[in-house]
């Protein structure tokens, strides 16, 4: 590549004006952060990063490029905030990061079985492309080299990236090479792109129906029966009762004074932030492109330039703002803060951590463009936090003595061996009844689900309470744990040996959650179809849904419902949903659900207006182009996901685990510092 550049004209010096480093997603960004954000900081100067984690035919993967894709995802999932790289292990960005550079790994070595590799020359073209000055010419080998250089980044690994950014165009180029576009396909998606449908909709999780499906006893006994050899004690089973402490019990003899109210207003004083916005509505794909370029040039006139002074936001606002509150210069008031909902654009003054003066965007949510500017800052007032306030300290107060008194209870138990006498005292200090704390579990093993454990009506597991009791031999009474609600102190009634045969009345809990496992499953699906088939109105639909406590939204053509990602089936169940949305006429329900993730999306059209065909021969071209583009990515995806099988199956994709843990052993070591 080197020797390529050494044929360039050298006579050029132009001070860089554009560095655009185009990648795809999963191939290296070479510059790690160093910052809580860079799980890999420092391993661009370190051997530990060259570190090989991963195998794919004849490439490798190191830690270096894993650590920097796992960096570049964290920075986009925290908006510049620190994210504890044990959260990015829960929530799976740690497989992701690697998945991304496998599909990338997998494509390259594709390339080269079909001769496709990039050249030394087209290396060479883009990065000439790339490195331009004012007047869109190639600033040079040495100041390349410099620019490179001065941003922490190896020349040679660097041209390889662009490497398997060419191969991997040229391997999408050669699978979809063949791929045609009717006119058809044309006029239906001009149609479905440009006719809107105002939809009303609900998604039905296993959930909310789960709490609903209550199996008979008959039910049970005949499952039982049908299964008798299955229910026997695969180990060693018990059945406990307790005493149970119930916070919200105690909370209501737990005191609250004004002083402890303002204690806890100074010790977390908080903020919050007014802000204007510019808003601008894409209501068309045709439009995409022309809006975009209106909000960028929007965001330079507020913003200004050393040559340009930045205009009002407020009248800019006003002039060009599709949102209500252009006629107040995009002011939309103070903004709550809200921890649990991050994602929504307001919330976005905290993520962003933004200033009065500040100026975020432009960022897209939903069918719109926006430019946020922070105009004031506050304390949030001490009667607005009040509720919250009192909340917060009830709760802890209410923990500690819950906590106290279940410390009393078992001393209490442990002195007179009468569990009776031991609830009738708490039950006494809390005012209520000594039968209200006194519970038995049903026969259960370690990990089985249990219902109604402590104040719960959910049939669910619960490992501290598994742990606390399965030490303790038959009649032991166990120290306090912490259950739904409040506090348990445990003793095992009775435990069955292992291999024993279990009786209904041993099995119950163990005949409940295995039929439950058989049929739930349907449930979601069976109850989502059932909605649908008795709906013949918008109204209907309403009335259903709402009979069964979920929350109705409504949206236009599924624009701002958030679909997941292409690996859980995202991309093929929004193709699905707008697809049948389109077919609907007004008032008609779909006719199936779609399978999102692990629930159901049911809809009902509710308006609709249709495309204006008028317009179709300007756009077709445009139109064209764009399911080109979608057909040509499926089919793309299509290839790495049957080559990854292949891979797999032959054994040519090796993970070398051990190598990964131990890396984010060290980096939350380090991020704990």
């Amino acid at each position: 590549m080197l020797r390529f550049f050494a044929k360039l004209e050298r006579s050029r010096s132009f001070v860089l004006l554009i560095f655009c480093a185009l990648l795809l997603i999963g191939l290296i960004a070479f510059y790690i952060p160093n910052d809580p954000l860079g799980p890999g900081a420092g391993l661009t100067r370190s051997s530990e990063g060259d570190t090989v984690i991963a195998k794919v035919g004849s490439q490798e993967i190191t830690l270096r490029e894993y650590a920097s894709t796992l960096s570049s995802m964290l920075s986009t999932f925290g908006r510049g905030n620190s994210v504890p790289l044990s959260i990015a292990r829960s929530i799976g960005y740690d497989k992701q990061a690697l998945d991304q550079l496998i599909s990338s790994r997998l494509v390259t070595d594709q390339g080269r079985e079909l001769n496709l590799t990039g050249t030394d020359r087209e290396v060479g073209d883009m990065v000439k492309r790339n490195f331009v000055n004012e007047q869109g010419v190639f600033i040079g080998k040495d100041e390349y080299l410099r620019r490179i250089k001065l941003n922490g980044q190896d020349v040679e690994e660097y041209e390889s990236s662009l490497r398997n950014e060419i191969t991997a165009r040229k391997v999408r180029d050669f699978l979809t090479s063949t791929t045609q576009v009717s006119d058809r396909d044309v006029e239906e998606k001009y149609k479905n792109d440009n006719t809107k449908v105002e939809v009303v909709y609900v998604t039905v999780d296993l959930e909310k129906i789960r709490s609903k499906f209550n199996p008979t006893e008959q039910e049970l006994r005949s499952y039982y029966d049908a299964h008798k050899d299955e229910f026997k004690a695969t180990e060693p089973t018990r059945k406990v009762e307790y005493i149970f402490i119930p916070t919200k019990e105690v909370a209501k003899i737990v005191p609250v004074t004004e002083e402890e109210l303002k204690k806890e207003y100074e010790s977390r004083k908080q903020y919050e932030k007014r802000a204007s916005i510019i808003k601008l509505n894409v209501l068309a794909n045709a439009d995409e492109s022309t809006v975009s370029a209106k909000i960028n040039d929007l965001a330079r006139q507020v913003r200004g330039s050393k040559d340009m002074p930045a205009k009002d936001f407020a009248t800019v606002a006003k002039g060009n703002s599709s949102d209500p509150s252009a006629k107040s210069g995009g002011d939309i008031g103070w903004i709550k803060k809200e921890p649990n909902k991050t994602s929504q654009w307001r919330q976005r003054v905290y993520t962003s951590d933004l200033k009065v003066g500040d100026i975020d965007g432009p960022f897209r949510d939903g069918s719109s463009w926006y430019l946020m500017k922070v105009t004031e800052q506050r304390e949030v007032p001490f009667a607005q936090m009040r509720d919250t306030l009192n909340a917060t300290v009830q709760n802890n107060k209410a923990y500690k003595a819950a906590n106290d008194l279940a410390q009393k209870t078992y001393e209490k138990w442990t002195e007179h061996k009468d569990i009776r006498k031991a609830a009738e005292e708490a039950a006494k200090e809390i005012k209520v009844t000594a039968d209200s704390l006194l519970k038995t579990t049903p026969y259960f093993k370690n990990g089985d689900a249990q219902k109604d454990l402590g104040d719960s009506s959910s049939q669910a597991n619960n490992p501290a309470f598994d742990d606390a009791t399965s030490t303790l031999a038959k009649s032991e009474i166990g120290e306090k744990v912490s259950i739904p609600g409040g506090f348990a102190i445990p003793r095992v009634a009775d435990i069955l040996d292992k291999g024993a045969a279990l009786s209904f009345e041993q099995a119950r809990n163990q005949v409940e959650n295995k039929y439950r496992q058989e049929k739930e499953p349907n449930l979601a699906q069976a109850r989502a179809q059932e909605i649908l088939n008795q709906s013949k109105s918008v109204e209907d639909f309403e009335r259903l849904v709402k009979a069964e406590g979920f929350e109705v939204k409504s949206d236009t053509n599924f624009n701002t419902y958030s679909f997941p990602g292409a690996a859980q089936g995202g991309l093929q169940a929004g193709v699905q949903a707008r697809s049948a949305l389109m077919a609907l006429k007004e008032g008609e329900a779909a006719k199936t659900p779609i399978k999102v993730g692990a629930s159901y999306l049911i809809f009902v059209s509710k308006k609709r207006t249709e495309a204006d065909l008028s317009k179709l021969p300007q756009e077709r071209e445009g139109v064209r182009q764009s399911i080109l583009s979608e057909r040509q990515g499926l089919a793309y995806d299509a290839f790495t996901k049957a080559a990854r099988k292949r891979y797999e199956d032959q054994g040519k994709i090796k993970i070398y685990q051990d190598r990964i843990d131990k890396f984010f052993k060290t980096a939350e070591a380090a991020q704990q510092q």
